[in-house]
């Protein structure tokens, strides 16, 4: 608003906890006040390559790229040329960056973006958004220091918080008196045993609903809820399968693969492969997250004169 150059951004936190929802609600709120800053939108699931990413930041600030595509040295070109004279500072966010930056060749968008501002001297923004909390840990070092984002951690819904939000979500929704006395409690808690993601709590008490709605029932019972929790549970674990980073997923095979098993063991499996990087307090952090996420049960036990493990 003072016509300097914005800080970058990194949201962080698990599944389904609003960090995307924020971020639009907070751009949203800017433009309908101010005309200095305009935000676009990007899923990296969608836009999931280099091109595609700088052809939609340079339609969007007016450049009009053909369908036919053009190099990738030339839509930067026609993108830089048209944000000189767009009138505004872009706000670009990248949702579920880390499906971006899975590709060397991919990740240098970040590279691209970032140059803008420290060579070309024009203004624009960069919100990233990932479940990965070590996401710009792992970037490359020059990108990493040209970045100096600020981080802002989501934590987990807590049931109260969660039972809030589904309590005004459930008087906007059903008529009064549709749902048993215990639904939305019991829903709340279901959600934050899984992590704290308040999509799941919304979709059970849907799916609850229209089970009802089917049933003729004229009210939506504990019985329809827990019903629902399956279905919603399943959709969850896959989409969260689908957002863990490349050590999540190599931890869990390891794990899946040789139950029972204990923390020092894991570590030693995982550093059998040259190619696999993180240390062993790393590890542990990486365990615990995934705990967080609901795809592990971790237990501290005691080995004698060995010492704990988990």
């Amino acid at each position: 608003l003072k016509g300097r150059k914005p800080l970058n951004v990194f949201l962080t936190g698990p599944t389904g906890v609003g960090k995307t929802a924020s971020a639009k609600y907070v751009l949203r709120e800017l433009e309908e006040n101010f005309d200095r800053a305009k935000s676009l939108y990007l899923n990296c699931f969608e836009y999931n390559s280099r091109p595609a990413v700088l052809a939609a930041i340079a339609n969007f600030v007016g450049a009009g790229i053909p369908r036919r595509g053009l190099a990738t040295d030339e839509l930067f070109t026609k993108m830089l040329e048209s944000m000189r004279k767009c009138g505004f500072t872009p706000i670009v966010i990248l949702d579920e960056v880390d499906q971006l930056l899975v590709s060397e060749q991919n990740s240098k968008i970040l590279y691209d973006l970032l140059r803008i501002v420290e060579y070309e001297k024009d203004r624009l923004g960069i919100i990233l958004i990932s479940n990965d909390i070590e996401l710009t840990a792992k970037l490359d070092s020059r990108i990493k220091s040209s970045l100096a984002e600020q981080t802002i951690i989501f934590e987990p819904y807590t049931p109260e918080q969660l039972k809030s939000i589904l309590k005004e979500r459930a008087d906007l929704s059903f008529q009064k008196n549709a749902l048993e006395k215990e639904v939305v409690n019991v829903a709340a808690a279901h959600a934050a045993k899984v992590g704290g993601d308040c999509r799941v709590a919304i979709e059970s008490l849907l799916k609850a609903g229209r089970l009802a709605e089917r049933e003729n029932t004229g009210i939506v019972t504990i019985e329809n809820l827990q019903k629902s929790f399956e279905d919603v549970d399943a959709a969850s674990l896959v989409k969260g399968v689908s957002s863990l980073s490349k050590d999540e997923l190599v931890l869990l095979k390891i794990i899946t693969e040789n139950q029972p098993v204990n923390s020092g063991k894991i570590y030693e499996l995982y550093s059998k492969d040259k190619k696999n990087e993180l240390k062993e307090r790393r590890l542990r952090d990486v365990l615990s997250n995934l705990e967080k996420k609901n795809f592990l049960s971790l237990k501290n036990v005691s080995m004698g004169n060995k010492g704990k493990t988990k």
